[in-house]
């Protein structure tokens, strides 16, 4: 027994000064995930591309999911009295780390490495994950300890703490310990400085232990693991509900231009502001009570520290805003301060959303936008022939082009590329009745009778489209015998589906977009129709439809804010909705930053002359 102590101590010893020594190093390790490129990963460590270039050559050509990258490591600056120059440190989980010996390691609480790190818990404690380490403000967190060769008996009076949590609005220590499954004496003893009869402040962090042991009858310990998982997902829903008086707290804040004249954008600030206050009203009918404040922003050179300042937004449970990007920046340091939710609806260019746990980006990046139709376009076609089709107008989608060629070599679906002139001549040419080997030879000689031909322009133009949409429908009644052919591009077809929608039907067209919506699909028909009974007017005709926006923005988050509070990060891809416009799917981008919308759909003008709305998730 004396010698596994022994081994087991130097085990301890070693692990903990590889931990320490990892701290004079001069850089930790990132793996690759779907989506990241090399700016999204410099924006996240707020480092410059040419420092990861550095370390890593040749990646300013291409990376890969899984590849790994040494990205530079400042070093801690914990001696320092001034609390805007400590810098935190990132640290990349190695195998048998644990929480409380990393901690240990670095000096600093666990409790505080989870609150630095929101993605991190005990139970997501991974191996090659990057975490933030925060610079200690104490002295010493962990005391000095002798260890003796001897059995040392555990404090019985001493909980062992499972996690932590931080108290919400309106929460007591009554629901608390309801919540996760312990008596309030287990809570009481776990937390020495609580009472009883005192209030909970909001957003203190409380330590919750693990439910004492008790034994269990017979009878249910015969019970099958399938019901227990029922029994308990029964629970887990009867008590998140907004059961009591509680009143959501929402703050809207868009430039509705209340001091100037602006009627463009105005008005579609106005339609998005209108469809919100349709989805509060359809929550109200459920029994949830909500305060909406709504604040005008203004024009995009005017601050909106005169409003932190007034303290209006300090307690509000969620916020919706705004529009012009140095607002959002603005917005985005105040609800970091204040650990409130910020909801962007509409850029998708905010660097925040790399450091910053409290941002929601609704309308998708363009690297994970691009990772998510890669894998769509795969499991939807996977015994395809993709043709890139190069037109004389500049190509706005060559990342895209690029990403999905990649993509297609791993799943060894084949791929070519051909001009718009060999098409637009191989049309001409039928068109004209002078077609031969020579001018057909171009097309034929790309297509595979047994695969589905698909043609990819590299350009999203307008005139792109209108070019070669008409050539293919010739190709394809032509008597030559095409084999099955289809058309895929992009979202901003949909600006011209209009204008071109016969001819989409016929050449057997798909686009992907993270929002679509049309008259011929019932939720969208459903919400114009109460629009106008609201307001007596259409939606405007441009896209995205800013009332649907909305309303779609704003009836999940507000349902998640009011149903579940601080949890709402964890749940709110469980919230049950038909969305009239756009979806929602969110992943956080990394363990301390916010969380990035990945739903995308395949909008699909089917040859019978139908428009199909293709959602992956379901």
């Amino acid at each position: 027994m004396r010698h596994c102590i022994k081994i087991l101590l130097a085990t301890i010893l070693l692990l903990t000064t590889t931990i320490a020594r990892s701290q004079q190093t001069t850089h930790f390790t990132h793996t690759v995930s779907k989506g990241q490129t090399l700016y999204s990963i410099s924006k996240m460590y707020q480092k410059n591309i040419q420092e990861i270039i550095a370390l890593n050559p040749g990646c300013e050509k291409s990376i890969s999911v899984g590849q790994q990258l040494r990205i530079p490591q400042d070093k801690p600056t914990a001696t320092s009295t001034n609390n805007e120059e400590r810098k935190p440190v990132y640290h990349t989980i190695q195998p048998g780390e644990t929480l409380y010996r990393l901690g240990k390691a670095y000096n600093v609480a666990p409790i505080d490495i989870c609150e630095a790190t929101p993605g991190l818990s005990i139970n997501n404690f991974r191996t090659g994950e990057v975490i933030l380490i925060p610079v200690s403000t104490k002295a010493k967190v962990f005391p000095a300890t002798v260890v003796e060769e001897k059995t040392i008996t555990p404090d019985k009076k001493t909980p062992e703490i499972r996690t932590t949590h931080k108290v919400a609005k309106g929460e007591t220590i009554y629901s608390i310990s309801r919540t996760y499954g312990i008596s309030i004496e287990e809570l009481l003893a776990a937390n020495p400085e609580l009472s009883e009869k005192k209030k909970l402040k909001r957003k203190t962090t409380l330590n919750i232990p693990f439910p004492a042991k008790k034994e269990l009858p017979k009878k249910i310990i015969e019970i099958t693991n399938s019901e227990i998982f029922t029994k308990a997902e029964e629970k887990k829903d009867s008590i998140a509900q907004q059961t009591d008086n509680s009143c959501t707290r929402v703050a809207i804040i868009l430039p509705l231009l209340l001091d100037s004249y602006s009627p463009n954008e105005q008005s579609r600030m106005i339609e998005y502001y209108q469809g919100a206050l349709i989805a509060v009203e359809k929550l109200k009918r459920y029994g949830y009570s909500f305060e909406i404040n709504t604040f005008d922003s203004g024009r995009k050179d005017k601050s909106l520290e005169p409003l932190f300042a007034s303290g209006r937004l300090d307690n509000m449970d969620i916020i919706i805003g705004a529009h012009y990007p140095e607002h959002n920046k603005q917005l985005a340091r105040f609800a970091k301060e204040k650990e409130i939710p910020l909801v962007i609806p509409f850029t998708s260019k905010e660097d925040e959303i790399f450091r910053n746990p409290m941002v929601y980006i609704v309308n998708t990046m363009q690297s994970y936008f691009y990772s998510e139709v890669i894998d769509h376009f795969i499991k939807k076609f996977p015994h395809s022939n993709v043709i890139f089709v190069e037109d004389s107008i500049k190509s706005n989608k060559k990342d895209f082009i690029e990403s999905l060629a990649k993509g297609l070599e791993k799943s060894n679906i084949p791929h070519t590329t051909i001009q718009m002139e060999d098409i637009t001549n191989a049309a001409a040419s039928i068109v004209s009745q002078t077609a031969d080997s020579t001018t057909l030879a171009p097309i034929t000689r790309i297509l595979k009778a047994d695969k589905e031909n698909i043609f990819i322009p590299t350009s999203s133009a307008a005139n792109t489209l209108s070019t070669i949409v008409p050539s293919l429908i010739i190709l394809k009644n032509d008597t030559i015998g095409l084999p099955s052919t289809k058309l895929f591009g992009y979202p901003e077809w949909q600006i011209y589906a209009n204008e071109m929608r016969s001819q989409l039907y016929e050449a057997d067209t798909y686009f992907y977009a993270s929002f679509f919506s049309h008259y011929s699909l019932p939720e969208a028909a459903k919400f114009q129709d109460e629009f106008v009974r609201w307001y007596d007017r259409n939606l405007q005709n441009i896209y995205p439809r800013y009332g649907m926006l909305g309303y779609d923005t704003a009836y999940p988050f507000l349902l998640a804010a009011a149903k579940w509070g601080k949890d709402m990060p964890d749940r709110i891809n469980d919230v049950s909705f038909t969305p009239v416009q756009t979806g929602f799917k969110f992943e956080r981008v990394n363990n301390w930053g916010g969380m990035v919308n990945k739903k995308i759909y395949f909008v699909h003008y089917t040859p019978d002359y139908n428009i199909e709305k293709i959602d992956f998730d379901k």
